[in-house]
């Protein structure tokens, strides 16, 4: 039996090993789906990508638009996908898309090394329909990537630490080539995935203290781990990945501090306030830690906010107590990642809880210990209720359920709102089809002329008119001197208002005195932009949030006769 095993000698029967492959082929099936159904790009996709629409590598290390932080290395493959294949879709999603599936495999391997049984079938299954694994296996965000380099560091370390277990001089070797791997690992992981740290330092910990037991076992421990100090290629091997770890976390920090970090550490502090430990009313921590944990931070494979994911974390303490009952050792591995998350929420460095983003790096330990913990419970359950052979059913139809119901939803409402799915039309629809009636070109975006400058730096609906614009639109940054307008094809110059924010009057006026010199204006027409919740429709009548707006203002040739009043439509 591996020295990583946590489950007992029980063995995987014939007909678990099935479950796990349909629990397989439907998380294949429901992150593809998920991914070609081509949702609208949400809002606070759009807040990230519109960084990709005219920046160059080295201009996405500065301060990103939108108050957006993103790991410098994932920044740099997102724009290596649109430069590849073009900015839509389907490319800004490929990449988390390609880290959920690698993901999968990676995890069902994880799990097969440290689970059988009942433990390994509904650990993949969680994995597998977990909401949260589906949503970012489709989303321009870093969480896939988050999870999947979490992943690699649990997998890696295991892999070395079975090798090492074993005392003949090939599997040392074997081990020697896992830490080398966790070496040239590390640059990348800390690079494309800000709580990697988490996991590598967990791994630094799991690393000294399996050479620290092996080397004190048996003799003095002084004079034990003095030679081994000296003599250990395993030790200096962790002597070189930390060496390697503290240099590219250096590095990461230094740049973001240059960048992103000094930009927004207040700002993001201040918008996640409620996702750090309370230390200045510490008689409040414990409430926070019981909300924290039973909220969305362990929402797998459904969870949420007042206490959703409650049968979640109880299962998650089960496996918990049971990993530190039977391999202490390993409990460090699987644990300390949570422990260093929480230290940076203490220090205000990175939240935790308040959303499921902030645990995608914990998806695979999550999934684990929950597994393991249901199978602990379901089988005391079934011992008490002898219905033992009964339970493994059911929780498998649950987790299928919940695979189906996550797929019908989105089948129906193939959108994260309504407002996401018609902002997206306005745009396929109007710079595809006026394409061929004419010039258009957008105010801001096309002519340079900045008419609500927070518009392009704050939160602002803004954001997802650029993506949809850049995407469905072939129109380019523009003089106005180049713009051409006849009486069958008119031009049309669009502008965006955000009425939150603050409009340039005196810079609108000089830009329409300058068109108006040049064309006549035919008409304005405008178009509301109502934003509403999640939960609600426009059937809803006037529910929505709030309400931007598009003018379109037409122009043509001037006439010999005096031009007449535009008329608003």
């Amino acid at each position: 039996m591996s020295s990583a095993t946590l489950t007992n000698d029980q063995s995987t029967t014939a007909s678990q090993q099935k479950l796990v492959g349909v629990f397989l082929v439907v998380g294949l099936l429901m992150r593809c789906s998920r991914y070609l159904m081509n949702f609208p790009l949400w809002e606070d996709e759009c807040f990230l990508v519109v960084n990709f629409i005219d920046r160059s590598y080295l201009e996405l290390l500065e301060p990103l638009r939108y108050h957006q932080v993103a790991p410098v290395l994932f920044l740099w493959i997102e724009l290596t996908a649109v430069k590849l294949f073009g900015y839509h879709e389907f490319a800004l999603r490929a990449f988390p898309f390609v880290c959920s599936i690698a993901g999968l495999f990676l995890f069902l391997h994880l799990a097969k090394r440290l689970l059988s049984g009942p433990a390994l079938v509904i650990a993949v299954g969680l994995f597998a329909v977990s909401y949260p694994n589906m949503r970012y296996a489709a989303e321009a965000k870093q969480y896939a990537s988050d999870m999947l380099v979490g992943l690699i560091y649990i997998m890696m370390c295991v892999e070395w630490w079975c090798a090492f277990s074993l005392t003949d001089a090939d599997n040392h070797k074997r081990a020697s080539r896992w830490l080398w791997a966790l070496i040239v690992f590390t640059p990348m992981a800390v690079a494309l995935s800000y709580p990697a740290v988490f996991s590598a330092g967990a791994v630094s910990l799991f690393v000294l203290l399996v050479v620290w037991k092996q080397a004190t076992t048996g003799s003095d421990p002084a004079v034990s781990l003095l030679r081994s100090l000296f003599n250990q290629r395993q030790v200096r091997l962790w002597a070189v990945y930390n060496i390697a770890l503290l240099g590219s976390f250096a590095i990461v920090m230094l740049i973001a501090a240059q960048g992103q970090a000094s930009a927004e550490l207040d700002w993001m502090g201040r918008y996640w306030n409620n996702a750090f430990p309370p230390l200045k009313t510490p008689w409040q921590l414990p409430q926070w830690l019981l909300e924290t944990h039973c909220g969305p931070l362990l929402a797998f494979p459904l969870g949420g906010h007042n206490y959703a994911s409650a049968f979640t974390t109880i299962c998650v303490l089960i496996g918990v107590i049971a990993l530190v009952h039977r391999n202490k050792t390993l409990a460090v591995l699987l644990i300390m990642p949570a422990m260093l998350h929480l230290i940076a929420a203490a220090l205000q460095r990175y939240p935790y809880g308040g959303h499921f983003k902030f645990s995608m790096h914990m998806a695979g330990i999550i999934c684990l210990l929950s597994g393991w913990g249901a199978a602990l419970l379901l089988e005391a359950i079934g011992n008490l209720t002898r219905t033992q052979r009964h339970t493994l059913g059911v929780t498998t139809a649950y987790l299928l359920l919940v695979a189906s119901g996550i797929v019908i939803r989105d089948v129906r409402s193939p959108y994260k709102t309504e407002s996401d799915m018609r902002a997206r039309a306005f745009a396929q629809w109007f710079w595809f089809s006026t394409s061929f009636q004419g010039e258009s070109v957008c105010v801001e975006k096309d002519l340079g002329i900045i008419l609500t400058p927070k518009a392009q730096t704050e939160l602002s609906f803004a954001a997802m008119y650029q993506a949809n614009k850049a995407i469905y639109s072939s129109s380019t940054p523009r003089q106005i001197d180049d713009l051409k307008a006849t009486h069958k094809r008119p031009l049309r110059c669009v502008i965006y208002r955000d009425p939150k924010l603050e409009f340039d009057q005196t810079e609108f006026d000089q830009w329409l005195s300058d068109m108006t010199s040049r064309w006549e204006l035919i008409s304005i027409d405008e178009y509301p932009f109502p934003r509403f919740a999640k939960y609600q429709s426009y059937a809803d009548g006037d529910a929505a949030r709030l309400v931007d707006y598009v003018e379109i203002y037409q122009f043509g040739p001037k006439s010999s006769k005096q031009a007449s009043p535009a008329n608003r439509r």
